[in-house]
């Protein structure tokens, strides 16, 4: 009902006061010229009201026509729709979020009004990180009164749950993000006033949601105004420390709340900034131009030790701490254990910090460390994030924001309150049982039963079940296998530490220790899926042609390896089909068109065609970490842990013979040798306790019948990452002490050795004449070797004579010999390097330490390179053992394959492994087609063929690695990031005029370009021309005023860097932003070739001669090219040009008429 309806009806036909009338004929007489008058006035009030609406929304709707730039009309319905949009005041068309909010403060409804008349009348408009820059507007929020600050964000809070509490359609996904708040104490300090949390929010979500999410969890006071006239608007936040401490925007020093995301300064307001996953917000109060703070995060650390009878004690409570972002699990350890009294024993080695002993704080004489507790078991301080057992070191692990340390003495991976079991399923296939998963350790809550517990480890390792649960009974109806996609139902049962499940409780509840098996046979006796059967007489494919038999040093003459870019037609993962969390594998070896790969107890034969699994075998033990399996005489021969070798025919994978283990801690990680009938293995004792590599092993084993020929043992020497070398009647083998010794091949019996003065990593190259050796030791030089004949005295049979220095700092790589060039792969100072010896040339030494401009990683080329001899030419392919991690478990590069053309100054990239990076140790396999084979550290096995190469270059904004594809098929790789600039896209022009679509099949090698987008400048921003207001200042709408920067201003500075829709730049003006293309770019080539040091000291001073410049003059427009962006000066510009609206006038009249005839129409209606 109108308020002039309920007026009039409340005013008319009613007697004043309680006296009854006398006059009751007068009085109807007075009640109908009354009504009649009422309903005459009724009536024209309605008509009023209806032709003013109408003619407010036909004069607004023609305001808005005559002060939409030409170029909007020109853009058609969308430009104008958002230049309305923008230009509407609070509450007009911003949707649900002001329907809530309108719903919560129906008490100050017209307060609210007031606040939209008041925001449109004089423009407080709010910078880039969303604080009111109009002067009134930081007076009004420095003078308001506690309560109304109070009663506003009560409103904003409750109107926030009102909307979350509403039923969603359907569940949205998650974004999370962390939050923080830095403010300043009472002597101007900065101050944490919210340490950095992280919160999930809905997705589509924006960084005020998250920071209205934080101030309420922080219980914080903060005064924003949701539907500011630029959008939401931070005005003040009063300190949790400093009682009516209250910081808000400061005319006088231009301090204000800045947003930042990301350690950036946010190009926009907190309202117009849609989060992303992993996104870091950060509010400080600071000027304009100063840094983002160093962010504070919350996380706490606990160490849980042993007392003297070796029960468990606690020795620092979980203590919660405030730490800056980049913080590393070490360095808040180091703090805890000082304050909490713990001695502390800690050093840095090869993979950073580490913890050696702690010391009770309660008992002095209790320091616990590394302690060996039987031949498999070590009890150590082990160290657990947020209650599971972390992956990387605690040097290696960056805090998150609510992260809990603990440290806790023992050996089975459990923090207190925890248990630790073994699980594993074992299948069926071809009536026989086939390990589905290998035995590992799953840790859970205590009181875990064994239902919930199955039904987790089912989940957690993605195997696909259908589980029962009724009548009481729960059982396992069907289970997928991981290996083949085979559904198996009926007949699952399961044993804990061999014990069937049916005699024990339905409900039984887990204990540390317990060994789960979830087995598919019936009966009371568990399966043995490993068993090995082995077959003397099984046939063995004597005629397969091995392509590649497992001599990592050979040389391919003739094959068409690859001379351009790899891609990779397919991929094996074979970390998840071992179902382990770690496991190992071999090298591969390529026989008879079939890839062999021994994964853990397996032997997988595995189609090179289309890199489908077609058998597996079992093993008769693990494999170790470094394998390498080798072909001859119709049989894949496999190293295993322990010292044994087994070998089995190549077509069925039959077992023929397995020999015994020599030692339960031996390694076999050296190259196998082959010398007619005869096999040479080389095995080390490891204790890394004790960090002693001995009791090495060589035994030589004929190979048809897998019977020990003989066997020599070094009892203070091993056998690591070497090989045997096969000469006339004699073997040569390095030990890991840096002794080389020669054996005599029929009886093992040593002929003489020499010391090298290092450890070798590597085998020995024989000349072609036979009397010397060449061999490189681990400290990369190169070490000559005389050999005499069977003649000579034995203390002389073999002696150093040479020593090069190649120019590499460190060698484990086993050398290629080509005519008269030993090839063999290093370390250099800061990188890898390939070193070319040129044997007839007095070891002159060229280093290949550069592919496509840039420096070879660090971690050394281990793996022996490929030669390939084509025609004229011949390519060396290798691998880097590096990977770029953070964490060192997500890799963004490392673990590609490199190509170096002999003669060439540098190699170059071939394959870059996206998608699958991580450290490489490994050598490459060829077969005869030229295909390339190979493993790296993230479980997969590659096989790669020609391709195309896509490249992305960035100028001065991150890495970003090139990929190769097979199939047409390109990933979008994460965006680049760069200090000060927006990333705007990829483009297949260097002028980033042409936008690429990721869904083009890639048919040619292509090179890819970053877009850069300087961002827009923060409230205050450069005078100049005026469009930003001054430093923080006031401006006065027309643009008079100044702050305390030296331009003029336009309103301030607009939420998020937007522009006024009355100031939207027409075609033909520019924008202040900053595309950075080959117009303005500074020495790209040079920068290209630049390290990464180098790009840090050039982006520093690129930004700062950005920065100087854009203070100059915003006239570089977003496309780069600034001469077809320069506004025309001419003075014969047209009215369109300029922005002014021809139609405008036509509005303006069509307006004044429309009015004229409203006036006439309720004239005549009161007549």
């Amino acid at each position: 009902m109108g308020e002039l309806e309920r007026n009039t009806r409340d005013d008319v036909g009613q007697p004043q006061g309680n006296a009854p009338s006398t006059d009751n004929g007068g009085q109807m007489d007075m009640f109908e010229d009354e009504r009649e008058r009422a309903s005459l006035h009724r009536r024209g009030a309605i008509a009023c009201g209806v032709a003013k609406r109408g003619l407010v929304a036909f004069l607004a709707f023609a305001m808005a026509f005559g002060t939409t730039p030409a170029q909007l009309w020109a853009e058609g319905a969308e430009g104008i729709a958002e230049a309305v949009a923008q230009a509407a005041t609070p509450g007009e068309g911003t949707g649900a979020a002001d329907g809530a909010a309108d719903g919560v403060v129906s008490e100050t409804g017209s307060n609210a009004s007031d606040a939209s008349v008041n925001d449109g009348a004089s423009a407080n408009a709010a910078d880039s990180n969303g604080v009111a820059s109009d002067d009134s507007a930081a007076v009004e929020a420095s003078t308001a009164s506690p309560d109304s600050s109070e009663q506003n964000v009560k409103s904003v809070v409750a109107a926030s749950d009102e909307a979350e509490s509403q039923p969603t359609e359907a569940a949205s996904q998650e974004v999370a993000a962390t939050c923080s708040v830095v403010g300043t104490d009472a002597k101007g300090a900065q101050q944490t006033w919210a340490a950095a949390q992280q919160i999930a929010l809905k997705e589509g979500s924006t960084a005020a949601d998250l920071s209205e999410q934080l101030f309420r969890q922080a219980g914080l006071k903060a005064d924003y105004d949701p539907n500011g006239s630029w959008g939401w608007a931070l005005n003040s936040i009063t300190s949790p420390f400093d009682a009516g401490r209250t910081l808000a925007y400061d005319p006088a020093t231009g301090a204000h709340w800045q947003l930042f995301v990301n350690g950036s300064a946010s190009a926009v307001g907190a309202g117009g900034y849609t989060l992303k996953d992993g996104d870091s917000v950060v509010w400080c109060y600071s000027k304009y131009g100063d840094p983002a703070p160093a962010n504070q995060i919350s996380v706490s650390c606990t160490v849980v030790g042993q007392d003297a009878s070796g029960a468990q004690q606690t020795w620092a409570q979980p203590t919660t701490a405030l730490v800056e972002e980049g913080t590393t699990a070490a360095d808040l350890s180091e703090q805890a254990f000082i304050k909490a009294g713990i001695g502390a024993k800690t050093g840095k080695g090869t993979y950073g910090w580490y913890l050696e002993s702690l010391t009770s704080p309660f008992n002095k004489t209790v320091t616990l460390s590394s302690e060996k507790v039987n031949e498999n078991t070590w009890k150590f301080w082990q160290f657990f994030v947020n209650g599971q057992a972390a992956n990387v070191g605690a040097g290696n692990y960056t805090l998150k924001a609510g992260d809990k340390v603990t440290w806790v003495y023992g050996f089975d991976g459990t923090m207190p309150g925890q248990v630790s079991v073994s699980m594993e399923i074992i299948g069926k296939k071809d009536e026989k049982a086939q390990r589905w998963t290998d035995p590992s350790t799953q840790v859970f809550v205590e009181g875990t039963t064994i239902k919930d517990a199955s039904a987790a480890y089912f989940d957690a390792i993605g195997i696909e079940s259908k589980m029962y649960d009724q009548f009481g009974y729960w059982g396992v109806h069907s289970l997928v296998s991981p290996l083949d996609g085979t559904e198996l139902s009926g007949a699952w049962s399961f044993f804990v530490n061999g014990v069937p499940g049916p005699q024990l409780d339905s409900d039984y509840v887990l204990k540390s220790g317990d060994k789960i098996v979830w087995a598919y046979a019936p009966g009371d006796t568990v399966p043995n899926p490993d068993e090995v059967v082995v077959d003397p007489s099984a046939s063995r494919p004597t005629d397969w042609k091995a392509d590649w038999s497992g001599n990592s040093n050979a040389v391919v003459k003739n094959v068409s390896t690859p001379t351009g870019t790899l891609a990779s037609p397919w991929t094996f993962d074979w970390r998840a089909y071992s179902g382990a969390t770690y496991p190992n594998a071999s090298e591969p070896i390529v026989v008879n068109g079939n890839v062999y790969l021994a994964v853990n107890k397996r032997l997988l034969k595995i189609d090179a065609e289309s890199g489908k699994v077609l058998a597996e075998s079992n093993l008769q033990t693990a494999i170790g970490y470094t394998t390498r399996p080798i072909y001859t005489k119709g049989l894949v021969i496999v190293p295993l842990d322990g010292g044994a070798v087994q070998a089995l025919t190549a077509d069925t994978l039959t077992t023929v013979w397995v020999t015994d283990s020599v030692s339960k801690s031996a390694q076999s990680n050296s190259q196998l040798t082959v010398d007619g009938n005869y096999l040479y293995v080389g095995t080390v004792d490891v204790d890394y306790g004790t960090s002693t590599y001995n009791n090495g092993h060589l035994t030589r084993i004929n190979i048809l019948t897998g019977a020990v020929s003989w066997q020599h043992v070094n009892a203070d020497e091993g056998y690591y990452w070497t090989s045997a070398t096969v000469g006339d009647g004699y073997i040569l083998v390095p030990t890991s002490a840096g002794t080389v010794e020669m054996l005599s091949k029929s009886t093992g019996d040593v002929l003489g050795s020499v010391s090298v003065g290092a450890i070798v990593n590597s085998g020995c190259v024989l000349s072609k004449d036979g009397k010397h050796a060449y061999v490189i030791s681990r400290d990369g030089k190169l070490h000559v070797l005389a050999l005499s004949d069977a003649n000579a005295r034995a203390s002389s049979r073999i002696s150093e004579e040479r020593v090069i220095d190649l120019g590499l700092t460190g060698c484990a790589c086993m050398p290629t010999l080509y005519g008269n060039k030993l090839i063999v792969g290093g370390e250099v100072s800061g990188g890898s390097a390939l070193a070319i010896v040129d044997l007839d040339n007095d070891f002159a030494t060229t280093l290949v330490s550069s592919a496509d401009g840039s420096v070879l990683p660090a971690g050394g080329i281990k793996g022996a390179p490929l030669v390939s001899v084509q025609a004229d030419d011949t390519y060396v392919y290798f691998t880097v053992n590096y990977g770029a991690t953070s964490d060192y478990v997500n890799y963004t590069s490392g673990g590609g394959v490199y190509r170096y053309k002999m003669g060439d100054a540098q190699a170059t990239g071939a394959f870059s492994a996206a998608g699958h990076n991580n450290y490489c140790d490994s050598p490459i396999a060829c077969d005869a087609k030229g295909n390339l084979y190979y493993i790296n550290d993230s479980g997969t096995l590659f096989k790669l063929s020609g391709g195309v190469k896509v490249s992305f270059e960035t100028g001065e904004g991150s890495k970003v690695d090139f990929q190769t594809t097979a199939d047409g098929k390109l990933v979008k790789p994460a965006d680049p990031t760069r200090d000060g600039y927006t990333f705007g896209g990829w483009y297949t022009d260097e002028a980033c005029t042409q936008a690429y679509d990721f869904s083009t099949p890639v048919t040619a090698d292509l090179t890819l370009y970053a877009k850069w987008t300087k961002n827009a400048v923060n409230p205050g921003g450069n005078g100049g021309s005026g469009t930003n207001g001054g430093n923080g200042g006031a401006g006065n709408g027309s643009g008079a005023g100044t702050g305390t920067g030296s331009g003029s201003g336009t309103k301030g500075q607009q939420v998020g860097g937007a522009i006024a829709p009355g100031h939207k730049p027409t075609t033909k003006t520019t924008v202040s932003t900053k595309t950075e293309t080959k117009d303005n770019k500074s020495d790209k080539k040079d920068a290209d070739k630049s390290d990464k040091k180098d790009e840090k000291k050039s982006d520093k001073k690129s930004d700062k001669k950005d920065s100087k410049s854009d203070k100059k003059s915003d006239s570089k427009s977003d496309t780069g090219a600034a001469s077809t962006t320069t506004a025309k000066k001419s003075s014969s510009a047209s009215e369109q040009e300029i922005g002014t609206n021809p139609l405008a006038i036509v509005g303006v009249a069509a307006g004044v008429i429309g009015l004229a005839i409203v006036g006439v129409f309720v004239f005549t209606k009161r007549r």
